[in-house]
């Protein structure tokens, strides 16, 4: 009759210390036992139940999905989205130039669930110089190729403008006094030279700007196929079995 009143009371003790938890679930459905000890804007920090002498850990916001202290009260904090659309999301976070050294864009595999289109990119970067860039969530490097791309435009205008104003001068010369003006031609060269540099830079720029588009696409995926690990039940050979297949636990990581 001891040890039932016994076993009765550690049983009762243990639902207590499990009721007085609080649980913080995070959008990815894991649930914390833990001691909150404070809330601020950005983000929460807590004492984990399973180690009460360790260190404050401390999680965002964003990450996390409710609490429930162990009053009862529940704190919505933000609803779990669907995996893909979380996935697609997450691409909203990362910059390419955090991310760029650690990758070869000429390794990159397409997979269907890629957030970016290097193709799409490259095109609309065709068509309006940083658009790709802007497509990649890169909108302060396409912004400033789109400037770049009006200040070539402006020079060359200005190139093209001296080169008419000296044919004309000339032109004029010749028929006044028979002879070619020798600051015309000088101009006219110096503007000829001046309009090939510039057009041929501007050329290298924009070709450019499409690769740097592409590249930022597919860096980018490659950095979510990274990061985005799935686990599966695989069959894999054993020699315990006399090497048939035995079921195990498998991760699949996207490179």
């Amino acid at each position: 009759m001891k040890k039932f009143i016994l076993a009765a009371a550690l049983l009762f003790a243990t639902a207590f210390n499990a009721l007085a938890d609080d649980i913080i679930t995070r959008i990815n459905g894991e649930a914390i036992k833990a001691r909150v000890l404070e809330i601020n804007d950005n983000s929460v920090r807590f004492k984990r139940m399973d180690n009460p002498n360790g260190p404050d850990y401390v999680l965002p916001l964003s990450e996390i999905k409710s609490i429930q202290y162990d009053n009862g009260i529940v704190e919505n904090y933000s609803e779990a989205l669907p995996e893909q659309e979380r996935y697609t999301a997450e691409s909203y976070d990362v910059r390419y130039k955090d991310i760029s050294s650690s990758y070869n864009p000429r390794e990159y595999r397409e997979k269907f669930d890629d957030p970016f289109t290097p193709a799409i990119s490259g095109i609309a970067s065709f068509l309006i110089p940083g658009l790709g860039q802007c497509i990649d969530n890169e909108w302060g490097r396409g912004l400033g190729i789109f400037t770049a791309n009006i200040g070539f435009s402006l020079l060359e205008l200005t190139e093209a403008s001296l080169m008419f104003y000296a044919a004309a001068d000339g032109s004029s010369y010749y028929r006044d006094n028979g002879l070619t003006s020798r600051q015309s031609n000088a101009l006219m060269g110096a503007s000829f030279c001046a309009a090939l540099i510039t057009g041929a830079a501007h050329l290298a720029f924009n070709i450019w700007n499409i690769c740097d588009a592409v590249n930022i696409a597919k860096v980018k995926n490659m950095y979510y196929q990274d990061i985005h690990l799935t686990p599966q039940v695989a069959f894999a050979p054993s020699a315990a079995s006399g090497l048939q297949p035995t079921a195990g636990l498998s991760l699949t990581v996207r490179f």
